[in-house]
């Protein structure tokens, strides 16, 4: 009996530490989420904030998917607050 109620307990043990691991890991991507970011940002820093990798971010724009972004000179910008909203609306991942 005690063998059992020892190994229930590494079990236990197990599954939270996974709990725990994968709770910081999504705190850590919020974080990255919310830092600061100039007004205007790059593809790179959308991406940190939607979740969503560069090249979804360049199909949905030219799908007209992604509010506040525009092109300057050949680069694509996104403006921040536009895109947090979105984000926070539903629209990263």
């Amino acid at each position: 009996m005690e063998e059992l109620i020892q190994k229930f307990i590494e079990m236990f043990s197990a599954q939270q530490k996974r709990i725990v691991r994968e709770t910081m890991i999504e705190v850590l991507k919020d974080e990255k989420r919310i830092k600061s970011y100039p007004e205007r940002v790059s593809v790179k820093q959308a991406s940190e904030i939607t979740g969503y990798s560069k090249n979804s971010l360049y199909q949905m724009h030219s799908q007209g998917r992604v509010p506040g972004a525009h092109k300057v000179g050949s680069k694509l910008m996104f403006d921040t607050a536009t895109l947090r909203e979105w984000a926070e609306k539903g629209g990263a991942k």
